[in-house]
């Protein structure tokens, strides 16, 4: 249990001493708490989202997945809404790996149906990785990623537009 609280205090060294340097010293009592809860919430944020929606791939290992694709090439399968890019507040953008079939390595044919689907709805990437990740009703309470594979994806796409049609009201 002693690391525990020493790791915790060598985290705290470390803001304090980055803060320092970059000159973000808070004025008053009440900055320090919204700083201390907006530093923390950041840091945790990105572990939540990987929590959430499965693991998430760089460029290197998405490209590498894809049989050794080029930039340029997962770029133009993002673009035509084959494969879905997520990219965060700091620009780093990361592939959901539930998307690549694991058997080929290939996307499923579901996740460019239900990229033009949010698209047209003006909805983001986020919003359709959140969509594919939770349990829906039309599916029997599966989640979407579990129906990429089925042979009928009507019930995929129903269940989509009925989430776009909830998220729009």
């Amino acid at each position: 249990m002693a690391a525990g609280p020493a790791l915790l205090d060598r985290t705290v060294e470390e803001f304090r001493r980055t803060l320092t340097e970059i000159g973000g010293q808070p004025s008053s009592v009440e900055d320090a708490e919204v700083l201390g809860r907006r530093a923390a919430m950041v840091v945790l944020a990105g572990g939540a989202w990987e929590r959430a929606l499965g693991d998430l791939l760089t460029s290197a290992e998405a490209r590498g997945l894809l049989g050794g694709i080029s930039r340029e090439a997962l770029r133009k399968r993002v673009a035509s809404g084959s494969v879905i890019a997520l990219r965060d507040d700091t620009g780093l953008v990361r592939y959901p790996r539930w998307q690549f079939d694991p058997a080929g390595g290939v996307p499923f044919g579901a996740v460019k149906r239900l990229n033009e689907i949010f698209d047209e709805a003006g909805l983001d990437s986020w919003t359709l990785a959140s969509f594919v990740t939770t349990p829906q009703p039309e599916l029997g309470d599966r989640t979407p990623v579990a129906a990429f594979a089925d042979a009928d994806i009507e019930p995929l796409l129903l269940s989509a537009h009925r989430t776009v049609a909830d998220l729009k009201r």
